[in-house]
């Protein structure tokens, strides 16, 4: 007895493994390829939203500069400098503390503002410095010392 198998049924065909792998070798490369990208985008949107909160807390400062004839350090809403760099203290990238600039300088001369990031970074940035004279620097992990010129802190 002879079988035929109809045209239609062997016409119907499905993938081979083979190609199966191959399709997820390729999306497991694409992926390698996009997802560092993708991070290194995030933090530099994370660095580009402290750097403008800094930029805001020292504007905040000048004015009360304008006001006082000196720099303020106080916390919270007592003389209005912005302590976060985002919209809420919650969703920020970093937070933003002001005192004195180093060098035994008094806050009638010089106050410096440091933004701490919240989330790690990939380049090692964990604070962003810039004081009233203009001078802006940062700190990388596990440095204790703020250096200058990197071009990721400040570009």
């Amino acid at each position: 007895m002879n079988l035929k198998v109809p045209s239609a049924a062997r016409s119907i065909r499905g993938f081979t493994l083979i190609e199966l792998m191959i399709t997820v070798a390729v999306v497991g490369i694409l992926a390698a390829i996009a997802y560092p990208a993708y991070t290194n985008q995030i933090a530099k949107g994370r660095r580009a939203e402290c750097r403008s909160g800094l930029y805001q807390a020292m504007q905040q400062q000048e004015r009360y500069y304008s006001q006082y004839n000196a720099y303020s350090t106080a916390a919270g809403s007592a003389a209005k400098i912005r302590q976060f760099s985002g919209d809420t203290a919650a969703g920020s990238s970093c937070t933003i503390t002001s005192s004195a600039c180093p060098g035994g300088e008094a806050l009638s001369a010089c106050v410096l503002l440091e933004g701490t990031m919240v989330k790690s970074d990939p380049a090692g940035i964990t604070h962003l410095r810039y004081d009233s004279n203009g001078v802006k620097t940062c700190r990388l992990n596990g440095s204790t010392t703020a250096t200058a010129g990197n071009r990721d802190c400040w570009p």
